[in-house]
């Protein structure tokens, strides 16, 4: 190796001989053979109470085993007497009875724990697309996150998305490769599939004894070495079934696994030289003499420690979690790799919209709100990750992204799943539940009443409704990024009398989860219930249908189109109207054009500085005021299109010739209802089309059957094709090995399409979709859309 080379000829200069075989006679005891002997506290650990608190996530593909990982690390915690398992629907974190029917993780759940004299505050995510939402929130509040890998199916789909969400907030992460007793199984193709797919470099720290990388079985499941200490590790699972008995033996010489041991440990070695110095000094020092096997175990672990907080590499550790295989040395990774609250970067914010990004410094009260669930007995809970300050019991906050509204916190909880526990206060770093906050949404920063960024700005006590825009106050961290809805279909209540309880619950449907929007067809009078996919909205019908018992009734799935201008067109307007008794009018000329490069949006109001320039009553320029009314009666309009109502996107909207009838005449509000119907007779002007959306879909299927899938996607699918080829993953019958095909495909066309593709290969092959954008259809397509939303054309 490069590296190898390197290190060797820096060692030889130093010492004047070479790197040998000799260095494995020279080994000192790492460790006294005991239970968990890797259990070595970093230093600063002592020092502040904060440093033993880890908030981690457990992330990963839909039936990776994250939740059968976590029902594992609470067992051996102590948490709970029995293991949970989702095929049985017994488990702590899957407690929904959508989640138990269904054996997935639906939404995210919090539970706090402990490790080794450590807090760990686990949330533990969906795997499923539709509920990527549930997973960007967990990540806006994580210091850390395991990633779990499919020993058979490696770095898949949603790995990689979730992998780019943790790599966003820069959240240094460990991975886990599971299902190491599955067929098919191969360690050593997953740490090639992280590295390939995921762009990470692995640093392995623990190897199985016996078999080169495949499926373990027997007394090779059992039976592992730790690369950093070098012990050999045994889970005794057929004396306890549990898993809770590891018996740690220090490897000597003579051993089976050293050498294969001994090797793993100086790729370890050389991996971590490439990114840490100081290392590479211990390497080079005296007492290690060059010699891989001598450099202390303590010293690896701060070495792996500053590589992890940096996201320069993660560690990999390997273990089959439905046997209770390899989750105790997961959970001492936990403690000894991942990040605690004092050792993240502090947590950023902005004062004003216009200013830039600024540093918590203030030591009262910060914190944020990532998470809403609507109790029926408790109200809403409220969620909340502390950055600055203590939260206590019975406090009022100021809710600054909701226009300084105060509410009180009238109990604070401490969850273990759906299960709370009352206490004090939440500290500085901590996550835990806040009771009151009737106005608290998702993504709201919630204040002391007397920190120092409210001193210029002035709370209000009023109460906010659903189309107020009261302007934010005080120090705003930053937000949840919530992708737009795909899915729609319409609800009404079944009887007068159904209309309020449906209400009520779609609005608290709503405040859980900021995925789901609630619209109002001007046309048809109907509801609409838009989501993140089929599975997204199915699950929210079965909950409001069975669990809250609402009487209702849900239209058909339908996709959720774009509108877009055909070409460019101008519209002159004039607003002529008498409200209550008094004349106002507004005349401009608005233009709209088709952007291709882009899917924002852009406005620009022209309006020329000599045309009006009396003060406004808010102290600014008249113009300043008239100019903030037209664009945002645009930018209103720009929801809402001309051919089925849906979002404008891909647009220019220019705002020109504005005309001014004097003070009394040409209000502000006069030229933003001016602006938004200029701009609805442009588009109209404009010959507007839909855009549909595009799915990105990854589809895994047996060789025998891809012709039957290809000819689904280019026919019936209108499909186009970008990738096939061989899997990674062997498959279990030799002769019919497996392909990966990657397509974009309309999304409408893929409704129902997880049966489809069941029946397609008598459900040998899987599929996994993400919506990328949003494209053209043609005329015809467009004419048989129009036709059947509107039943004409």
């Amino acid at each position: 190796m490069l590296l190898r080379g390197r290190l060797a000829a820096a060692a030889a200069a130093a010492t004047g001989r070479h790197l040998c075989i000799r260095g494995f006679l020279r080994i000192s005891p790492l460790g006294a053979v005991a239970l968990h002997t890797q259990r070595h506290h970093i230093a600063t650990d002592a020092v502040d109470p904060l440093s033993r608190v880890r908030n981690l996530g457990i992330i990963a593909h839909i039936d990776a085993g994250k939740t059968t990982t976590t029902e594992r690390m609470l067992h051996y915690a102590g948490f709970t007497r029995t293991i949970g398992d989702v095929d049985d629907g017994d488990t702590i974190m899957d407690y929904l009875p959508a989640e138990r029917e269904r054996g997935i993780t639906i939404q995210s759940a919090a539970i706090t724990f402990g490790w080794r004299d450590h807090q760990l505050h686990l949330i533990d995510t969906p795997g499923h697309v539709d509920f990527t939402v549930e997973v960007e929130r967990a990540m806006r509040v994580l210091d850390g996150a395991v990633t779990i890998v499919d020993a058979v199916s490696g770095v898949q789909a949603q790995t990689k998305t979730v992998w780019a969400q943790a790599s966003r907030y820069q959240i240094p992460r460990i991975i886990f490769v599971n299902k190491m007793d599955r067929d098919g199984a191969h360690w050593r193709r997953s740490v090639r599939d992280i590295e390939a797919k995921l762009s990470a470099r692995p640093l392995v720290l623990m190897i199985p004894e016996y078999g080169g990388g495949e499926r373990l079985e027997g007394a090779a499941l059992e039976r592992w070495l730790d690369v950093v200490t070098m012990e050999r590790v045994v889970f005794d699972i057929a004396a306890d079934k549990t898993g809770a008995t590891v018996r740690r033996e220090e490897l000597e010489l003579g051993d089976a696994g050293f050498a294969a041991a001994a090797a793993a440990r100086e790729q370890l070695v050389e991996a971590l030289a490439e990114i840490d110095q100081p290392i590479v000094d211990v390497f080079l020092g005296d007492d290690v003499d060059g010699d891989h096997l001598r450099v202390p175990a303590a010293e690896l672990r701060a070495a792996i420690r500053r590589a992890t907080l940096s996201s320069q590499a993660s560690p990999v550790l390997l273990g089959a979690s439905f046997r209770n295989i390899g989750v105790q040395p997961l959970l001492d990774a936990i403690i000894d790799y991942l990040p605690a609250p004092t050792d993240r970067p502090s947590a950023l914010a902005k004062v004003d919209p216009k200013d830039k990004h600024a540093v918590i410094a203030d030591d009262r009260l910060v914190a944020f709100a990532f998470k809403v669930i609507v109790d029926q007995q408790r109200g809403p809970m409220v969620f909340v990750r502390v950055y600055s300050g203590t939260l206590d019991a019975r406090m009022t906050l100021v809710n600054g992204t909701q226009g300084g509204i105060k509410e009180r916190a009238t109990k604070l909880l401490q969850m273990y799943a759906d299960t709370p526990e009352e206490i004090g206060s939440i500290a500085c770093g901590h996550i835990g539940v806040v009771l009151g906050l009737k106005q608290t949404k998702t993504g709201d920063t919630l204040l002391h009443p007397q920190h120092a960024s409210l001193k210029s700005s002035k709370p209000s006590n009023k109460k906010k409704t659903l189309v107020d825009d009261t302007a934010a106050v005080g120090l705003q961290l930053h937000g949840i990024d919530v992708p737009p809805p795909v899915f729609f279909c319409a609800v009404e209540a079944d009887s007068p009398q159904d209309v309020r309880p449906l209400t009520e619950a779609l609005a608290n449907m709503t405040l859980e989860d900021p995925s789901l929007h609630i619209t109002q067809d001007e046309e048809t009078g109907q509801t609409l219930l838009s989501g993140m996919g089929e599975l997204h909205l199915e699950v929210v019908r079965d909950r409001m249908l069975k669990d809250l018992k609402i009487n209702a009734s849900f239209g058909q799935m339908r996709v959720s189109y774009r509108e877009m201008p055909g070409h460019d067109a101008t519209a002159e307007f004039v607003y002529a109207k008498e409200i209550a008794g008094k004349s106002v009018k507004a005349a401009m000329r608005v233009t709209v054009a088709p952007i291709a490069d882009s899917a924002a949006n852009a406005v620009d109001v022209d309006i020329p500085e000599s045309l009006m320039d009396e003060p406004s009553g808010g102290g600014g320029s008249q113009r300043d005021a008239v100019q903030t009314a037209i664009a945002e009666g645009v930018r209103s309009a720009l929801y809402r299109g001309t051919l089925l109502g849906f979002p404008v996107a891909h647009t220019r909207v220019r705002v020109s010739d504005v005309q001014f009838f004097g003070d009394e005449v040409s209000t502000p509000a006069a030229y933003r209802a001016c602006a938004g119907q200029a701009f609805f007779q442009a588009l109209k002007l404009s010959s507007p089309q839909l855009l549909e959306p595009i799915a990105r879909t990854t589809i895994l299927c047996p060789e025998s059957h891809i012709g039957s899938v290809l000819s689904d996607l280019n026919g019936v699918r209108k499909g186009r094709v970008l990738s096939l080829d061989d899997s990674d993953a062997e498959s279990l019958d030799s002769t019919n090995a497996t392909k990966v095909l990657v397509a974009e495909v309309p999304l409408s066309t893929m409704v129902g399409y997880s049966s489809a593709l069941r029946s397609l290969t008598a459900g040998s092959a899987t599929f996994s979709m993400e919506v990328t954008g949003f494209g053209p259809m043609t005329a015809q397509q467009q004419q048989q859309v129009l036709k059947e939303s509107l039943g004409y054309c």
